[in-house]
């Protein structure tokens, strides 16, 4: 018998995991622009885990399919991308760090899928909601901006070394570990046996998959924002701590959104979902691309609710409601995967795009976000095809 109340448990494993990546996407490319990368290096070195996750993600999710394990998994991911980031902090060149990243990705964005699939199995056990337990993933990715911005920037201390940013992370992955421990291990039923030996698409409905695609263009739409909008806002002299707000505002949004995300996906549906998304995303990227003042970036920041958060409530809703049985962290990781493709060719086209272009690469990222906003569209006719062929 736990001795965590399972919302309070997984709760800590999204705080955990996103602590490290609300300090990663605001401040690690310009720990990189400080070791001597210029903006490709910068592009490839974020590039390189993004496209070491495509063989590692579905892995990751199979893995804890077959094993029936999420537990012991996400115990071995967090502690071994501890550790890959140690390793970064103390990497003497360019080369071992994009080495070191490589490593990391085999372990960080594969335990995402996995605990999103079993919060849902939980939530589908009446044991948590889980809009409100993701949430604190989110909060903790504000936690994340507004600790390293504080330290980085010298708010309450004199300033630390830039290194901080590594161990922050690395600690943060070491309290995920500790928190995954704290999870039950849920053995599926005879049934989901059967099914998790079987094909990861096999039986995989077409919505399903016309929504994955959706849903990765979207996200994709972020490359630009997550390589290099904290190096624009540096480069028109903002400090650390107010790059810090910015991101943290987008995420606050994001929280409040997941706190009322259950009647939300009620509401919409997961194909609406990912279409407010998108739409989002066109206007979001569209005026980035003006190269906004700070006045306006405070009313852009809150669109990441949208951009980021319905796509997410989208995706994870839509393989809930159409992942074979015994298949959901599988069919989750897969759909994370080809966010990740997205991401990875979106990121390394980024910069070029940024090198060329400054602020106006964000037209790119707003084009994006137009593509999945047509897939989004195709999905909801393909998910409900009786809308098609009414008022005929």
């Amino acid at each position: 018998m736990p001795l965590i109340a399972p919302r309070h448990a997984i709760a800590a494993v999204y705080a955990g995991l996103f602590f490290g990546i609300g300090v990663f996407m605001p401040f690690f490319p310009v720990w990189l622009e400080g070791r001597g990368f210029d903006a490709a290096m910068i592009a490839l070195a974020l590039a390189v885990p993004q496209t070491v996750r495509l063989v590692t993600m579905p892995l990751g999710g199979l893995l804890a399919d077959r094993s029936g394990r999420p537990r012991a998994t996400l115990i071995v991911y967090a502690a071994a991308t501890a550790l890959c980031f140690a390793g970064i902090a103390m990497a003497p060149n360019a080369t071992f760090i994009l080495i070191g990243l490589g490593l990391a990705a085999i372990f960080w964005q594969p335990s995402l899928p996995v605990l999103d699939a079993y919060a849902v199995a939980r939530r589908s056990e009446g044991l948590i909601d889980y809009g409100r337990v993701r949430l604190w993933g989110s909060m903790a990715f504000i936690g994340g901006n507004l600790v390293a911005g504080a330290l980085l920037g010298g708010v309450f201390f004199a300033k630390v070394p830039a290194d901080t940013v590594i161990w922050l992370i690395a600690g943060a992955s070491v309290a995920a570990a500790l928190a995954a421990a704290t999870l039950r291990d849920v053995r599926p039923a005879p049934h989901a046996t059967v099914e998790r030996r079987r094909f990861v698409l096999a039986g995989v409905a077409p919505v399903l998959l016309v929504g994955m695609a959706a849903a990765a263009l979207v996200q994709g739409s972020h490359a630009v924002l997550y390589a290099f909008g904290s190096i624009m806002w540096h480069g028109r002299g903002l400090p650390d701590m107010v790059i810090g707000l910015l991101w943290a505002l987008g995420v606050l949004a994001e929280v409040v959104l997941f706190r009322y995300a259950t009647r939300v996906t009620a509401w919409a549906g997961p194909e609406r979902l990912l279409l407010i998304g998108g739409l989002a995303g066109v206007l979001r990227f569209g005026v980035m691309a003006l190269d906004p003042t700070l006045l306006l970036l405070l009313l852009l920041q809150p669109l990441h609710a949208l951009t980021f958060g319905c796509t997410y409530l989208g995706t994870v809703e839509l393989v809930a409601r159409h992942a074979p049985p015994g298949r959901g962290a599988s069919v989750q990781a897969l759909a994370a995967w080809a966010t990740a493709i997205a991401m990875a060719v979106a990121t390394l086209a980024a910069g070029p795009l940024w090198q060329a272009f400054g602020p106006g690469a964000f037209v790119a990222s707003a084009g994006l976000a137009a593509l999945g906003t047509l897939l989004a569209l195709a999905a909801g006719q393909v998910g409900h095809p009786q809308r098609s062929g009414s008022g005929g």
